[in-house]
C-alpha cells in the first residue's frame, strides 16, 4: 500500500504538572504535538506507511521530536529544515467545572515563515496516494497557507486522496484574513473532510440521522470532490466527563458510532486527530463503512484516556476496546 503525506506544524507542548494551574506552576512537563504530527503517529502504530511534513529549525529540541516521531513509525525524512525556531503551546489541564487551557506561541516560527516554492512536493508525493491537512495550518499565517494551497493542487495533479480536519482555532487567525474567507478555496480539493454536528442537543443524545444528512449534504453540494463527511458529537458533563460519539455520511446513508460514557477524562488534545487517523486507517482498510466510524470512535475514546497529544495504542487495542465496549476489562 502506498504512503499517506500529513502536513502541518510540529509543537513542542509545555504542560502544567497534574492539575496545576500555569499561573502556579514552578515546573512544565515536556511533550510533542501539533494535529498532523498526532494523526501521523497514530497511522505509524496501526501499521500505515505515513509520511510527516513540516519545517523546523535544526537544534537538539527538534532532534528530540523527531526521534519521537520515529519511534512510532512515521517517516520524517522529507521534513525541511530552515526558520528561527519551533512553535510551542503551554497546557492547563482542567478539572470538573474548570475548563483545560491552551496559550499559543507560534508567531514566526519555522512553520509561520513558509512560503509557496520552499517544499519539493515532487519528492514528497513520491508513492503516496493519500494527503492530509487541518485549517489549524492556513490559520498560522498567510504563507504557510500558501504553502498548502501548493501542496494540495499537486496532490491533484497526482490524484492523491485529500482529506481534512477542519479544526477551527479562532486565537490563531490573525494575519489579516478569517476562516470563512480562506478555507473555502481550500476545501474544494476534498474527499474526505469533517463536519461540525448541528446545533442540537447533544448532551441528551437528540441528533437524528436526517441532522447529519442536511449537514452532510450541504457540504457535498458546495464541495462536489467530497464523498465522506463526518461528525464527532461531544457531550459536555464537565472537563473530565464527557460523552462522545461520531457519524459518518457517504451521500446515501448516515452511519452512526455507539456513543460512549467518558467518565474519567485524562486528556482530551488531540481526541480530534486520532479520531482522524483511525478514519483514515479505516477507509483505506475495512470494507464495511459502519466498522470505519465504530473503529474511529473508539480509537479517539482511549486517546481520552492517554496524557499527551497522541494516541497511544494499536489496532488490536482497539479492536479490544470495540469487543468489550470499552468496559476496561483487564488483558491478561
Amino acid at each position: 500500500m502506498k504512503k499517506i503525506v500529513s502536513f502541518g506544524e510540529l509543537l513542542i507542548r509545555l504542560s502544567s504538572p497534574g492539575n496545576q494551574r500555569l499561573q502556579q506552576t514552578k515546573s512544565l512537563n515536556i511533550d510533542f504535538g501539533g494535529a498532523e504530527a498526532n494523526v501521523a503517529v497514530s497511522l505509524g502504530q496501526f501499521g500505515d506507511q505515513v509520511k510527516y511534513i513540516t519545517r523546523v529549525p535544526k537544534n537538539d529540541m527538534v532532534l528530540s521530536a523527531v526521534r519521537h516521531l520515529n519511534s512510532f513509525g512515521v517517516d520524517t525524512s522529507d521534513i525541511l529544515y530552515g526558520g528561527e525556531r519551533m512553535g510551542l503551546y503551554y497546557y492547563e489541564n482542567g478539572s470538573c467545572g474548570r475548563s483545560s487551557k491552551v496559550v499559543y506561541d507560534r508567531a514566526y516560527s519555522s512553520t509561520a515563515t513558509l512560503t509557496r516554492g520552499m517544499l519539493d512536493w515532487d519528492t514528497i508525493f513520491k508513492d503516496a496516494d493519500w494527503f492530509h491537512w487541518s485549517g489549524i495550518t492556513p490559520a498560522v499565517s498567510e504563507g504557510a497557507k500558501e504553502a498548502l494551497l501548493e501542496g494540495l493542487e499537486e496532490a491533484a495533479k497526482r490524484g492523491l486522496k485529500v482529506s481534512m480536519d477542519y479544526n477551527f482555532r479562532g486565537n490563531l487567525w490573525k494575519w489579516g484574513k478569517t476562516a470563512d474567507e480562506v478555507m473555502p478555496e481550500l476545501m474544494e480539493f476534498n474527499h474526505v473532510m469533517s463536519g461540525t454536528h448541528p446545533d442540537v442537543d447533544v448532551l441528551n443524545d437528540n441528533i437524528e440521522d436526517y441532522h447529519f444528512q442536511i449537514e452532510g449534504d450541504k457540504i457535498m453540494q458546495r464541495f462536489p470532490l467530497c464523498k465522506i463527511v463526518v461528525f464527532t458529537s461531544r457531550g459536555v458533563i464537565s472537563n473530565n466527563h464527557n460523552t462522545w460519539s461520531g457519524a459518518l455520511y457517504d451521500g446515501k446513508k448516515v452511519y452512526r458510532s455507539q456513543q460512549y460514557d467518558l467518565t474519567h477524562i485524562v486528556d482530551r488534545v488531540g481526541g480530534g486527530d486520532s479520531f482522524m487517523a483511525a478514519l483514515i486507517y479505516g477507509l483505506r482498510n475495512i470494507e464495511s463503512l459502519q466498522e470505519v466510524i465504530d473503529f474511529a470512535i473508539a480509537a479517539s475514546a482511549i486517546k481520552h484516556t492517554i496524557e499527551g497529544d497522541q494516541n497511544i495504542c494499536s489496532v488490536e487495542e482497539v479492536q479490544h476496546f470495540i469487543a468489550t465496549n470499552g468496559t476496561g476489562k483487564i488483558v491478561r
